[in-house]
């Protein structure tokens, strides 16, 4: 008997239906959610390699403008475009700025490149609350239908005065059943928060790494025009 047709084939309560039903859609849910975020997640790690790339071997700003522009919208560009704008307005209000005023500037684009990447963060943790709870209620879900299962079994029992295995297997097989959806929602789910985790982590670090050097940048611009 194939697993997946067991529960409609084997004499199932309506409450482990429900129960299956439930965890079928965190499974369902589940396995969207990965396939988004990973798709997604390939997209941001490859413009971020490229921006870095692009901001660590272009010498001449005018060319890193143009590159800038015709890359897709990400965090990274955002950051770039902010600091040149910032830039560029001060040096047409101020050309002929002190030391004071131009530590002011840093300061104020280092807090918004802090407020970026927060922002970033954010959106890359898209999802990841889901995961998150599917992970943790699911198996109790599933505790919920096993218990239910070995219910009826005792029930089938006392109501035939049998033991036989007519009698107890349809009890047993709904709380097994019930045990191996849960698992098989929050298993996933697991895994696919701890790896998305650790990847968010690194792309985190790598956009503090981009706004340091991008301020590097900026500062040596800013001293050139001094």
């Amino acid at each position: 008997m194939d697993f997946f047709s067991l529960p409609f084939t084997a004499d199932f309560s309506s409450i482990a239906f429900s129960v299956l039903a439930i965890l079928f859609g965190c499974s369902v849910i589940v396995w969207i959610t990965l396939f988004m975020k990973f798709f997604s997640l390939i997209r941001v790690k490859f413009l971020q390699a490229r921006a870095l790339k692009l901001l660590e071997s272009t010498k001449r700003m005018d060319e890193l403008r143009l590159r800038f522009s015709k890359m897709p919208k990400n965090p990274l560009q955002e950051m770039f475009n902010l600091g040149d704008r910032e830039l560029k307005k001060f040096l047409k209000s101020s050309p002929e700025s002190d030391y004071d005023h131009r530590r002011e500037l840093m300061d104020r684009l280092e807090r918004m490149f802090e407020a970026r990447i927060l922002l970033a963060e954010k959106d890359l943790n898209a999802g990841q609350a889901l995961l998150a709870t599917i992970a943790v209620t699911s198996p109790f879900i599933g505790l919920f239908g096993t218990v239910i299962g070995v219910i009826n079994t005792f029930m089938s029992i006392a109501e035939l005065n049998s033991v036989e295995l007519s009698v107890i297997s349809p009890g047993i097989a709904e709380a097994l059943v019930a045990t191996a959806a849960g698992l098989f929602a929050a298993i996933p789910a697991t895994l696919g928060y701890n790896l998305f985790r650790a990847t968010i982590r690194g792309m985190t670090e790598t956009m503090d790494y981009f706004a340091l050097q991008l301020l590097h940048y900026l500062q040596r611009r800013l001293l050139r025009k001094k």
